[in-house]
């Protein structure tokens, strides 16, 4: 799937926002209202949501429960950052769920023989780095379609994990600067969404307030105006890839240190709530567009979902159903997002 970007030169994107009307347009009062309810219609979901379930089951707004539910979701936002990337630029990049646990498996593999933390992290950063361009070489210069490309070193990428574990979770010698990153908290949060909130702010500064984030729009809006207009494209993509490869590298270190150990299954189930994420936030904030504002939301959304199904008994099977059926719905609003961008 690719919604709608802006189709202008890399620079001209600057002179408005996407998606927006301009500062000059005067929207009457049911128009500015129904504009309201379409960009934040997911944020109000989400309260609907958070009362209903804090109505149902008095264990859903406990501090407890949301401090669990929000360190769980730090390495699921890393995940649908990444992303992001790819998408804004007209691509996908389905190699996400398989490199995290990949690079989770390298990091314990390394410090299990003896690797301090500095090792373990420059490795699974320079490893995601690394997976992320070979993506996008496969990509740009192969012409490979990213949708196959990235699949492919995905499974490659699952064999690797194998031969790294034995088939075995791995869990020790890893080094305790890890765990603290993992499991340590400040102001009652945990570190790891800390990190997670300020790569999210990264980002968005990035895709909405540099050049490379208007070229990045312009390549996915059109490669060939883009390319037109002086924006090389192939580097623009081949750095989105090797970008979502690094924000990958630094969510499996979030989730080394929280779990302590690394599991050989770990990693491509957390692929599609990424996804989920990616296409649902489509729908919030810039209405036909991928953005760091609306896939928070939804991320949060989705984890709010499932944390309070659970806690009203829902059996263990409802995950998969819950975040394929939101996968779907995801995609379908953000097709009618981009049809309803183009035609406004």
């Amino acid at each position: 799937m690719k919604t709608t970007q802006p189709e202008a030169t890399a620079d001209s994107a600057s002179a408005g926002s996407p998606g927006r009307p301009s500062r000059g347009a005067r929207l009457s009062p049911k128009a500015l209202g129904s504009a309201l309810v379409n960009r934040y219609a997911t944020v109000l979901l989400l309260g609907v949501l958070i009362v209903v379930f804090g109505v149902a089951t008095d264990k859903f707004l406990t501090t407890q429960n949301w401090q669990n539910l929000l360190v769980t979701q730090a390495v699921v936002a890393c995940v649908a950052l990444a992303a992001i990337l790819p998408l804004v630029a007209g691509e996908f990049d389905l190699s996400l769920g398989y490199l995290l646990g990949v690079l989770a498996m390298l990091g314990a593999y390394l410090a299990k023989h003896g690797g301090d933390a500095s090792i373990v992290i420059l490795a699974m950063l320079a490893g995601g780095l690394f997976i992320g361009l070979v993506n996008g070489v496969l990509t740009v210069y192969f012409k490979i379609s990213s949708f196959i490309a990235t699949l492919g070193v995905g499974i490659l990428l699952s064999g690797v994990t194998l031969g790294l574990s034995g088939g075995q979770v791995l869990f020790s010698g890893i080094p305790q600067a890890l765990t603290n990153l993992g499991k340590g908290s400040f102001l009652g949060v945990g570190t790891t969404v800390w990190l997670a909130l300020v790569l999210a702010l990264i980002l968005l500064y990035v895709l909405e307030h540099t050049p490379f984030g208007r070229r990045l729009y312009a390549v996915g809006g059109s490669e060939r105006v883009a390319f037109l207009a002086g924006v090389r494209t192939g580097l623009v993509k081949l750095a989105a890839f090797g970008a979502a490869g690094l924000l990958v590298g630094i969510g499996a270190i979030f989730a080394l240190g929280q779990s302590g150990a690394a599991n050989p299954g770990f990693g491509p189930d957390l692929l599609l709530p990424a996804y989920a994420a990616a296409f649902l936030g489509v729908t919030t904030y810039r209405p036909g567009y991928y953005n760091v504002p609306g896939t928070i939301v939804a991320i949060i959304l989705l984890a709010v979902g499932f944390n309070g199904l659970n806690l009203l008994g829902a059996p263990f099977w409802v995950q998969p159903i819950f975040n394929g059926a939101v996968l779907l719905i995801a995609v379908i609003t953000a097709r009618a997002e981009a049809r309803h961008v183009r035609v406004g």
